[in-house]
């Protein structure tokens, strides 16, 4: 009986703390390609094919692909303002079928327009586009600004856009992570509620993410108040934000990536893009100037980083692509997930000699691995 006892603690202590099997991704460097002029994409699913939107000048435009994004249609425009850039774009499909498309509307200089959170939805799976509406409006002022729109939609249908928010905070350089929700499907929504804030900080570019087993809500973001410079950490809510907004030292804020992986302080990582990788992983991608030429963004390449399935100790670097020359940069990436072996970054890139520069795409193959990577002590992390 006490050796029954004994093999099931023991059997509990290497599920806990020993993952059966590790997950790498192999970046498939003959599957880089160029596709198409702009910046600030995303690859999402609409229905049944993918979508690409991103942003070329004054444009918020939307491509999309019916083989599993080898090659993509004639762009369209879904909305357009001479007064504004259109930016920071992303999309997410719905359970009633509908697309949701928004956009960060920066004013051009001079124009005295406000910084704007924009959205449209289609209706017919991205063939027309409904008139764009006004979700959240800021300040003229660049400083006073909002910014990165991103949805959710929770399985109780209730639709949510985080956004990076300076508007609250004109007499200092502060920033929150705001939300807004709609519980019709994005016909009304309510008001900004701030549910991320490091006082005297900058709370930046949310990327969230719903993990079913555990019924939280999880968002990347990134931090420049807990080490040195902009580094990846998630904040996270087990009761759709109830509890109130995460502060600089609530437990529910921590470093996302494992302490094998950490940054030393004066490395920048930025723009984390958080996805859940089937239903055992996540996947975290950030900018970062490790190992680059300078510590500004302008450096900076893409990185991925493989969490457990609780949005924790990211590990397992790996780079799409390795050999971007030294004054190149990849920036505002994304990744998405096409099916159970395959991802795909996309990319802007600039920089690469005799090749144009805008958005690019690489697939990688999800390897799983039977090597345990265990911690010395329980609860210590990868």
């Amino acid at each position: 009986m006490k050796k029954a006892i004994l093999f099931t603690a023991i059997s509990i202590f290497l599920l806990q703390c020993c993952p059966v099997q590790d997950v790498t991704i192999q970046w498939q460097e003959e599957t880089l390609q160029f596709a198409t002029p702009g910046v600030y994409a995303r690859i999402k699913k609409a229905q049944q094919r993918h979508a690409l939107v991103y942003n070329a000048g004054n444009a918020a435009l939307i491509r999309f692909s019916e083989d599993g994004c080898n090659s993509w249609s004639d762009s369209q425009k879904v909305a357009e303002d001479e007064g504004y850039t259109f930016t920071n774009c992303e999309l997410l499909e719905l359970k009633s079928g509908k697309l949701l498309y928004m956009w960060n509307a920066r004013p051009h200089s001079g124009t005295e327009l406000p910084y704007k959170i924009m959205y449209a939805t289609s209706d017919d799976g991205g063939n027309n586009w409904n008139k764009a509406q006004d979700l959240y409006t800021a300040d003229s002022k660049f400083e006073n600004g909002c910014w990165e729109p991103i949805a959710l939609q929770l399985p109780d249908g209730e639709v949510q856009i985080y956004f990076a928010n300076e508007a609250p905070y004109t007499d200092s350089d502060e920033q929150e992570i705001s939300l807004m929700r709609s519980f019709d499907d994005c016909d009304t929504w309510t008001k900004a509620e701030k549910v991320s804030f490091r006082k005297k900080f900058r709370d930046g570019m949310p990327s969230p993410i719903y993990l079913p087993h555990s019924k939280e809500i999880v968002i990347a973001i990134e931090d420049n108040g807990i080490k040195g410079r902009f580094k990846p950490v998630t904040v996270r809510t087990s009761n759709n934000w109830q509890d109130g907004h995460v502060s600089a030292n609530d437990t529910r804020r921590k470093e996302a990536l494992s302490e094998q992986c950490s940054l030393h302080d004066t490395i920048y990582a930025g723009a984390p893009y958080l996805i859940n990788l089937g239903k055992s992983h996540t996947l975290l991608s950030i900018q970062s100037t490790e190992g680059r030429k300078g510590d500004n963004e302008r450096f900076a390449n893409m990185q991925v980083y493989v969490g457990d399935k609780n949005a924790r100790n990211f590990r397992n670097r790996s780079t799409p692509v390795p050999n971007l020359p030294e004054n190149a940069h990849a920036l505002w990436n994304s990744i998405t997930q096409l099916d159970e072996e395959t991802i795909i970054a996309v990319m802007s890139i600039y920089g690469l000699k005799n090749q144009p520069g805008g958005i690019w795409t690489i697939k990688g193959k999800i390897e799983k691995t039977n090597t345990h990577k265990c911690p010395s002590k329980c609860g210590e992390k990868y």
